[in-house]
C-alpha cells in the first residue's frame, strides 16, 4: 500500500463529509467541534459496520473524542495550529522512520479498518511528536529528567542473536577469524535486521536487560562474549558511544538524550490533561462521557 498517496485522497474528502453530516448526525461534541455518527462508523469497513455493536461504536467515538481533545489542547498550550492538516501529515510521513511507516501500513492492511482509520492513526502520531517536541523544551521538565534519568548515553550497536550459547560463540569465532560481522549476522542471526544493525543512535535504556548494560559498557569495536536475554543468546559490537557531560549540553538537544520511556510518560500525562480539560458531550442515545475512565458509559437500559 502507498500510505502517502492514499492519505491525500482521504484528507481531501474528509472535511466535506464531516461538515455535511455533523449537524444532522451528531454523536458528540468536544469544545466547539462536533463529531458526526458518520465519522465514527466511517472508521470501519461496510461489512463490519453492518454488525457494529454499541460497545464498538463507543470505543471508536472515544478515539475521536480523545483526538479532538489533543488537537484543541495542542493549540491552546503551544499555539500548534493546523496540526491535523494535510500539510502537517505530509511532512510527518516524509520524515517518518521505516518502523513508523510499517506500523501505519500494518493498520492499513487490517480488513476491518478504512482509510479514514489510517488517517486517524497518522494524525495521532503527528500530534504526539509535535507535542513531545514542545514538552521537552520546558526547563523544569529538563531539570527533572536530568536529575532522575542519568546517565544519558547514545550508542550505535550491531548484534547477532542465536538460539543457544554455542551458536552465538561459533558466530563470534567466525568474526574473530576475519569474517564480516554483517555477513555472519545475515547467515545465522534470528534477528532479520540487515547486518545485525540496530537503531543508530539509540539509548541503551530502550533495550532488554542485560542488553542495555552491555551496549552501555562494552569496549568500542570489540565483539562481546555471548550473553543471554529472554529472546536468545547475543553477541554485540558497539561501533560508537557518546555520553552527555552537562545539563547545558543536555538542554541543547533534550529529545536526543531522553529515554523513550520518559517521553512516553510525559506524553501520556499531557494527553490525560488535554482530555480532562475538554468540554465533552456525548449524544444520550450513545451513552454518557465518563471522565474518570476516559470513555463512554452505555445509556441506561429502558425500564
Amino acid at each position: 500500500m502507498n500510505t502517502r498517496f492514499r492519505l491525500l485522497v482521504v484528507v481531501a474528502t474528509a472535511a466535506l463529509v464531516a461538515s455535511a453530516c455533523a449537524a444532522a448526525d451528531f454523536a458528540a461534541t468536544v469544545n466547539d467541534t462536533a463529531i458526526s455518527g458518520g465519522e465514527v462508523t466511517g472508521l470501519r469497513t461496510a461489512e463490519v459496520e453492518a454488525v457494529l455493536d454499541g460497545e464498538q461504536v463507543r470505543n471508536d467515538l472515544t478515539t475521536l473524542i480523545v483526538l479532538q481533545s489533543e488537537i484543541d489542547a495542542a493549540n491552546a498550550d503551544f499555539g500548534l495550529t493546523g496540526i491535523d492538516s494535510l500539510e502537517a501529515k505530509e511532512a510527518w510521513l516524509a520524515a517518518a522512520s521505516p518502523q513508523q511507516l510499517a506500523q501505519i501500513d500494518g493498520i492499513a492492511e487490517n480488513p476491518e479498518l478504512t482509510e479514514e482509520a489510517v488517517d486517524v492513526v497518522v494524525t495521532q502520531l503527528v500530534i504526539r511528536d509535535a507535542v513531545i517536541d514542545e514538552l521537552v523544551k520546558d526547563p523544569g521538565f529538563q531539570q527533572q529528567v536530568w536529575d532522575t534519568q542519568q546517565p544519558f548515553i547514545e550508542v550505535c550497536p550491531r548484534h547477532i542473536v542465536a538460539g543457544t550459547e554455542a551458536e552465538a560463540a561459533a558466530a563470534r569465532d567466525r568474526i574473530l577469524a576475519g569474517e564480516d560481522f554483517g555477513a555472519v549476522a545475515a547467515d545465522v542471526s534470528l534477528d532479520p535486521s540487515v547486518g545485525g544493525q540496530l537503531l543508530c543512535p539509540s539509548n541503551p535504556r530502550d533495550y532488554l536487560d542485560p542488553f542495555d548494560d552491555v551496549v552501555a559498557t562494552a569496549p568500542i569495536g570489540e565483539v562481546t562474549e555471548p550473553f543471554e536475554t529472554r529472546v536468545g543468546w547475543h553477541i554485540v559490537l558497539v561501533d560508537s558511544r557518546e555520553e552527555v557531560e552537562s545539563l547545558e549540553e543536555f538542554a541543547a538537544d533534550p529529545k536526543r538524550w531522553i529515554p523513550l520511556e520518559a517521553l512516553d510518560v510525559a506524553w501520556v500525562q499531557w494527553r490525560e490533561s488535554a482530555v480532562a480539560r475538554a468540554d465533552i458531550v456525548v449524544r444520550s442515545q450513545i451513552g454518557r462521557w465518563f471522565p474518570q475512565g476516559d470513555g463512554i458509559l452505555p445509556p441506561p437500559e429502558s425500564p
